[in-house]
C-alpha cells in the first residue's frame, strides 16, 4: 500500500525530470570578442509552451460545451477515451515543460587577433553552457583602419555551436526514500547560424536560426521501478530508459548602447518535437515554444593589452612635431 500511494508522486517527479524546455536565449552578435576582449552578461528569460497552452484552452472550451449539452438534455456526462488520452497528453506535457522564468550569466572571451573566434561560458536557472562562435564572414568598414568604434560599421555571418549540461535535484524522489538516483542527465545539443548588423557600438541587430537536440537519461534503477509499477497499480507506467526531443526556431534581437555596456532584447521562437512512450502510449510533448529576454551586457572596450586611441591632435598643436 506505500508503494502504492508513492507510485503517482514517483511519476510525477520523473516527468518533471524528463523535460523538454531549454534556456533559448541568444545574447549575442555574429561578431566575435577580440583577443584580449571580455564580455559578462546577465539577461532574464520567460518560456511559454504556446502550443501545449492553447490545446488546454482549446481542450477546456470544447469539454465545457460538452458538460453544458449534456445538463441541459438530462444525461449523464462521458468523457470520450479519445479526449481523455488527449488531455493527458497536454497535461503531461505542460508537467514537463511548465511556463516560467529562467536567469542566467554569461562571461564570453575573445581568442583570436583576427577576431573570428570567442568562447562563452554561461549558468542559467536549468543549465550550464559551453559555446564557441567562429566567423565565416565580414563586411563593412575594416578592423585594421583608424576608426573609432562608434563609427565602424560590421556585417557579419558566424556559425556557432554550444553543450549543455542540466542541473537536475528532485526533492519529491528525495524525500519519498525510493532510490538514490545517481545516472540521471540531460545533455542539449545546440548549434546556430549567427547573422548580424553593427552600426557602429551604439546599435546592433541580429538574428540566430538554431537547431537544439536533447538527450535525457533516466538511472536505471528508476526505470525498472516504473517497469515493475503496474503489478502494484494494475496501470501501465512504464518510463523509456532515454527520452529525446527536437527544437527548431530562430532568435531576433537588438542591442543598444555605448563603447562598454548594451541592453539586449530579443524574442526566440520555434517548434519543440518530444515524442516519449508515457503509460504505454506515445505522447506528443512538443509544441509551439516562445521565449522573450531581456539583459544587460558589460564589456571592456580596449583588449587587454592593447593602447586605447589617442584623441585627434590638430596640426599645429605642439604634439603634432613631435
Amino acid at each position: 500500500m506505500r508503494s502504492l500511494m508513492r507510485l503517482p508522486l514517483l511519476l510525477l517527479a520523473l516527468l518533471t525530470a524528463t523535460g523538454c524546455a531549454s534556456t533559448l536565449s541568444t545574447m549575442q552578435t555574429a561578431k566575435p570578442l577580440a583577443r584580449g576582449q571580455f564580455q559578462v552578461s546577465g539577461a532574464t528569460g520567460a518560456f511559454a509552451p504556446v502550443g501545449q497552452l492553447g490545446s488546454l484552452i482549446e481542450q477546456g472550451i470544447a469539454q465545457g460545451k460538452a458538460i453544458k449539452q449534456a445538463v441541459q438534455s438530462g444525461e449523464p456526462y462521458q468523457l470520450p477515451e479519445s479526449e481523455a488520452q488527449r488531455l493527458l497528453g497536454v497535461g503531461l506535457a505542460l508537467a514537463v515543460a511548465p511556463p516560467g522564468v529562467s536567469n542566467e550569466l554569461m562571461v564570453r572571451a575573445g581568442l583570436l587577433d583576427s577576431n573570428s573566434l570567442d568562447v562563452g561560458l554561461r549558468l542559467s536557472s536549468t543549465s550550464l553552457r559551453f559555446d564557441g562562435k567562429l566567423r565565416l564572414a565580414h563586411g563593412g568598414d575594416p578592423e585594421d583602419d583608424s576608426l573609432p568604434d562608434y563609427r565602424r560599421k560590421s556585417y557579419d555571418l558566424a556559425l556557432g555551436v554550444g553543450l549543455s549540461r542540466h542541473l537536475f535535484k528532485s526533492p519529491v524522489l528525495d524525500a519519498l526514500e525510493i532510490v538514490q538516483i545517481d545516472e540521471f542527465s540531460r545533455w542539449d545539443l545546440e548549434v546556430p547560424i549567427y547573422l548580424s548588423l553593427d552600426l557602429g557600438d551604439i546599435f546592433k541587430l541580429y538574428g540566430a536560426p538554431k537547431y537544439i537536440y536533447s538527450s535525457t537519461s533516466l538511472d536505471s534503477r528508476l526505470v525498472d521501478y516504473s517497469n515493475s509499477g503496474q503489478d502494484v497499480s494494475g496501470f501501465d507506467v512504464r518510463l523509456p530508459a532515454q527520452v529525446a526531443s527536437h527544437f527548431v526556431g530562430a532568435s531576433v534581437g537588438f542591442a543598444l548602447g555605448f563603447r562598454y555596456v548594451h541592453l539586449f532584447a530579443e524574442l526566440t521562437a520555434g517548434y519543440s518535437s518530444c515524442r516519449p512512450v508515457l503509460f504505454g502510449r506515445e505522447r506528443d510533448l512538443g509544441g509551439a515554444i516562445v521565449y522573450p529576454a531581456v539583459g544587460l551586457a558589460i564589456k571592456n572596450p580596449f583588449p587587454l593589452g592593447s593602447r586605447a586611441p589617442s584623441a585627434p591632435q590638430s596640426p599645429g598643436s605642439p604634439e603634432s612635431f613631435l
